[in-house]
């Protein structure tokens, strides 16, 4: 019998919104890879709602953690998002230590920030931590203004050439993973993603015509992809590849279909592609 890959996923759960474990858990299981979550909160919606509703799990998570080692539970990767507080960073450098000391892939995406700014719960000693938590990765996923904040330069929008691009992603590299994986790359007309392998020093750019929305939950979208195709034995390059291109698809069918983006990118409707593979 061949052993489904068990993909440890820790971040929050949005009832709406299609962001975090609601988006990871059905990309993963479509990829034939069991989505196992370990929930730091739950919220009525994402908070790009005026209302919401809040339930921090903090203290529960180490309890999770407790139990599955009583179980003798293991798992082939960890893939952790959102983070709402340096104690939850904290608690996944935690996860990592009890569950990733095998070898496994380990995947963090510093999800913190975008078009320039901070999320508004994150604070400068939230972004110091994900610096540490960064350090654990064997792949790490920056959107461009994440990977701003974790190298503490200016953001700006203007292009960057592919020397800076280079020296950016090794500076990243030089934190600890072996890959960065950067996302929204600058370009006014094209989405474009760089994958950089720090031992060769290898640097790969991708591009897709931009589609000229404001969507949430992309970046998970992008991450859930890049893992459940890791686990089924892609290069990081063709992952990259495979999630840039699933997520503007889905992207495209929201707009097509849904016509808003109110609840988030409508992936379902491309989901059927990734149980393809």
């Amino acid at each position: 019998m061949t052993e489904v890959p068990r993909v440890l996923t820790i971040q929050d759960m949005s009832s709406i919104g299609r962001c975090a474990l609601t988006v990871m858990i059905p990309i993963i299981s479509a990829m034939r890879c069991q989505a196992v979550p370990l929930a730091t909160a739950v919220l009525s919606n994402h908070l790009e709602y005026p209302h919401y509703e809040f339930v921090d799990l903090s203290a529960h998570m180490r309890d999770f953690m407790d139990c599955w080692d009583k179980n003798e539970i293991d798992f082939h990767a960890i893939v952790s998002g959102f983070l709402a507080s340096p104690e939850q960073i904290h608690l996944v450098e935690e996860a990592i230590d009890r569950f990733g000391n095998k070898g496994q892939m380990i995947i963090v995406d510093p999800a913190m920030a975008d078009d320039g700014r901070l999320y508004s719960i994150y604070t400068p000693d939230m972004v110091v931590a994900m610096r540490q938590l960064v350090s654990k990765a064997h792949i790490v996923k920056p959107n461009y203004t994440e990977a701003c904040f974790l190298l503490d330069i200016p953001f700006s929008t203007d292009p960057i050439s592919d020397d800076e691009l280079r020296d950016r992603c090794k500076r990243l590299y030089q934190m600890g993973p072996d890959m960065v994986i950067m996302t929204s790359v600058p370009s006014e007309t094209h989405a474009v993603i760089a994958v950089y392998d720090g031992p060769t020093d290898y640097l790969k750019t991708y591009d897709i015509p931009l589609i000229p929305v404001k969507a949430t939950g992309t970046g998970d979208i992008f991450t859930a992809v890049l893992s459940g195709a890791v686990m089924r034995g892609y290069s990081p390059y063709d992952a990259a590849e495979l999630a840039m291109n699933f997520t503007t698809k889905a992207i495209q069918a929201t707009v097509d279909t849904v016509k808003s983006m109110k609840q988030g990118v409508a992936f379902e409707l491309v989901l059927p592609e990734l149980t393809q593979l």
